[in-house]
């Protein structure tokens, strides 16, 4: 995939080189990614850039004007023509466009205070040759993951885990806390990663490394803090946040070509698109799903109110007959880090068909309505937590219920004895405790959702899109965020702020259906309850019109019931002296049997087999993602 690749080694010497060369190799999926390089073997240093030449497209490495400060960098600001003029006000001379320059401008003279204040998505390092030292940094949210490992004699960062494996050196051993968070939350938590020697740089992000004194330091340039807003009412709320979320979404279409749109039935990306004013921006929407559902339905009728060009993409029986080859390429892809369906696979190929080169995407809208937000989704006992120990109780209760529940045994081999729950409730203890002092306690999820599902999942899911496309993220905007973290709880919850939005953007996306609730925009509760029983029903007999995004847990029962047997009851699997032998099976069976469900435990089991065997066996075909594409294509 795209990104940063770096090597500083204390000893100096040719090394670095064709270690940068192998971390290269190890991420270029497509033989067209733009390749640039600078290297300093006296000095240790090598540094490396993928990219996919639709943004930010100015030749990289940049180098100040005195050749002491280099730089690469992953990604774009948002907010570049705005960081420019600053730095020009303030006397910098800059030579031309590019958004590296911009960032090593002003970094060099902000440092931290600057990176606060930039809006983008990226990832960066900066070698000060003078002071033998590198600086890494990402966005304020890490929606650009960057992987870092410590060996005695050097420092290795990469925008992949397979790139950093490039080095013999670097340990295969797993990461049993890790091993905890993934199957006991569906993801990874804080910097833990599948292997004990690399981490993962947090959000705002901002690592150090003195290469003559061998030492590493990891930081934060910016942390949330409450603000001190003076919004007493609802309505001065709404305004605010639709202005903040006119802004970003602005920004995102603003003198971009070639624009697409994942489009649903649901509410995020359908205010993104009642934002976008008539002739701002040529858009093309993709709904994806199978036949006759629901999603296909209502966003159609959104793109046809909007005079959008769009497109409906059908699972077909393929999706099913290639999951295996799907699997494998969203594991080499993602590094076997994230629990996906691998519904979207299929599709790249078809957005690239379309001729989408930057893709709009509405992850973060669940900020606006965290009573439909996955496993952090908002009950009335969440309301009404009181204290430390209440908010622990209801975020272990609720983050692990869809992995764990009704499973009968340990999930990890005997020698761990009960390290699973220890480990994974340590962790979500640490992460909750980056919240500590924010009130009322139930605004701390949604500091949890951002710093934790946003940049360990979301960012993640990403990395798909971004193997060919760039994609951007209008509900991740600076100021929008920092009032949806303020803003009251009971505002926040249902279609409030959304229905505000579109209300004064676009009233006729009103009356078509939120796929979510069954019903129009601002229907009141006894409707939702109606018109959502109504469709669950119509769903269950199978009726055309009414079908669900997907059936992944009745497709693991019959269609790839072979797959999972292969995967999970394989001697290599079992033998692994990971997870206990005995649970996987009854796991498998309770499933393929129907008396359990266990859809996400599989598939996260199966995530992780396969990224055994493909980063630590090396026995899975290494052109696999490659190979799915092509096809599409």
């Amino acid at each position: 995939m795209p990104g940063i690749f770096v090597v500083v080694d204390t000893t100096g010497g040719e090394g670095v080189v064709a270690l940068l060369d192998g971390m290269l190799d190890r991420s270029k999926h497509y033989p067209w990614y733009v390749t640039q390089r600078y290297v300093d073997p006296a000095a240790g240093l090598a540094l490396g850039r993928l990219s996919l030449g639709i943004t930010n497209q100015g030749p990289q490495p940049v180098r100040s004007g005195d050749g002491r400060m280099t730089l690469v960098m992953d990604g774009e600001l948002y907010d570049g023509r705005e960081q420019r003029r600053a730095l020009e006000q303030a006397g910098c001379r800059l030579s031309g466009n590019s958004h590296a320059e911009i960032l090593l401008q002003g970094c060099r003279r902000g440092e931290k205070d600057f990176l606060a204040g930039v809006e983008g998505k990226f990832a960066a390092a900066i070698w000060d040759a003078q002071r033998q030292r590198l600086v890494v940094a990402n966005d304020r949210f890490g929606m650009r993951p960057v992987y870092y490992a410590k060996l005695p004699t050097r420092l290795l960062v990469a925008s992949e885990i397979k790139a950093i494996l490039a080095d013999p050196e670097v340990p295969r051993q797993v990461n049993l806390r890790g091993i905890a968070q993934f199957f006991t939350f569906g993801q990874y938590l804080g910097d833990d990663t599948s292997f004990e020697a690399i981490r993962v740089l947090p959000p705002a992000g901002w690592l150090v490394f003195d290469r003559l004194e061998n030492r590493l330091l990891v930081d934060r340039y910016w942390r949330y803090t409450p603000p001190a807003e003076d919004i007493r009412t609802q309505r001065g709320w709404l305004e605010r946040l639709d202005g903040a979320f006119k802004t970003a979404v602005d920004r995102s279409v603003s003198g971009t070509e070639h624009l697409g749109l994942s489009l649903s039935g649901g509410l995020d990306a359908r205010t993104i698109l009642g934002v976008i004013g008539p002739g701002q921006a040529e858009l093309t929407s993709v709904a994806i799903g199978m036949e006759g559902c629901l999603d296909h339905r209502f966003a159609s009728q959104l793109a046809a109110a909007a005079s959008c060009r769009h497109h409906n993409y059908v699972l077909q029986d393929e999706f099913l007959n290639d999951f295996e080859l799907h699997l494998k390429q969203m594991v080499r892809l993602t590094d076997g880090q994230y629990l996906s369906q691998c519904l979207v696979l299929p599709t790249l190929p078809f957005y690239k068909k379309l001729g989408i080169d930057v893709l709009i995407r509405g992850h973060g809208g669940e900020l606006m309505h965290m009573v439909k937000a996955y496993n952090f989704s908002l009950d009335r006992r969440a309301l009404r937590l009181r204290d430390e120990a209440e908010l622990e109780d209801w975020a272990w209760r609720h983050l692990r219920a869809y992995m764990l529940r009704g499973v009968n045994g340990p999930l990890l081999a005997a020698q761990h004895g009960d390290a699973l729950e220890s480990l994974a409730r340590e962790s979500l203890q640490q992460c909750l405790g980056e919240s500590r002092g924010i009130e009322p306690s139930v605004q701390r999820i949604w500091h949890l959702f951002l710093a934790q599902r946003s940049h360990r999942e979301t960012a993640l899911s990403l990395t798909k899109f971004g193997s060919l496309m760039e994609t951007r993220l209008p509900y991740f905007g600076n100021e929008l965020v920092d009032l949806l973290l303020a803003a009251p709880p009971g505002m926040k919850l249902g279609e409030t702020i959304q229905g505000y939005i579109l209300r004064r953007r676009r009233p006729q996306f009103l009356d078509i259906v939120n796929v979510n609730t069954g019903s129009r925009i601002g229907a009141g509760a006894i409707a939702r309850t109606i018109a959502k029983t109504r469709q669950r029903i119509l769903a269950k007999l199978r009726i055309p019109g009414y079908q669900p995004y997907e059936r992944l847990g009745s497709w693991l029962r019959r269609e790839l019931r072979p797959l999972v047997g292969r995967v999970l009851l394989d001697d290599r699997s079992l033998g692994r002296g990971i997870l206990h032998p005995d649970t996987v099976r009854g796991v498998v069976r309770e499933h393929c049997e129907g008396r359990r469900n266990h859809t996400f435990l599989l598939l996260a089991m199966m995530i992780f087999e396969v990224g055994q065997r493909m980063f630590v066996d090396q026995t899975s075909a290494p052109d696999a993602a490659e190979t799915s594409v092509q096809r599409g294509r």
